[in-house]
């Protein structure tokens, strides 16, 4: 048996962007921070902040998205994926650049369930439909 599932509430970074893959499916994309505090050896409070990239495949997410704004408080849960993809830099020698084709790991959580957590946006419904297995991943 394998499962793959992460959850996580947080913060979101900065507000959702909505594109489309070339078959019409909305993608929405946003990250969201996660701070674990603890206290170290000399008994002072610490903090890191994790930053996480929320990928959410149709309509439905499409639909959330203005109020996906940054600073909102959430609660995401689906799947983590890994994709792999080129990316092309320019690097200065000398007068001239030469570019590079460079390979680039993409950490994502690939959404089924997004809940905004707000008290202020918690009056109407702020939970998304699930994703199906039909949404064609990035």
């Amino acid at each position: 048996m394998n499962f793959n599932q992460l959850t996580i509430i947080g913060y979101i970074g900065k507000n959702a962007e909505i594109k489309q893959l070339p078959n019409g499916t909305p993608v929405t994309k946003f990250s969201v921070a996660t701070t674990r505090s603890w206290k170290d050896d000399k008994g002072e409070w610490k903090d890191r902040t994790q930053w996480h990239n929320v990928v959410a495949y149709g309509q439905g997410f499409a639909q959330i998205a203005p109020r996906l704004a940054k600073g909102a408080h959430v609660f995401v849960q689906g799947e983590l994926n890994t994709r792999e993809y080129d990316r092309t830099i320019e690097v200065p020698s000398g007068k001239k650049t030469i570019e590079h084709v460079i390979q680039q790991l993409a950490v994502e959580l690939k959404a089924d369930t997004i809940r905004l957590l707000d008290r202020a946006s918690n009056s109407g419904a702020s939970e998304a439909p699930a994703a199906t297995d039909d949404d064609v991943p990035l």
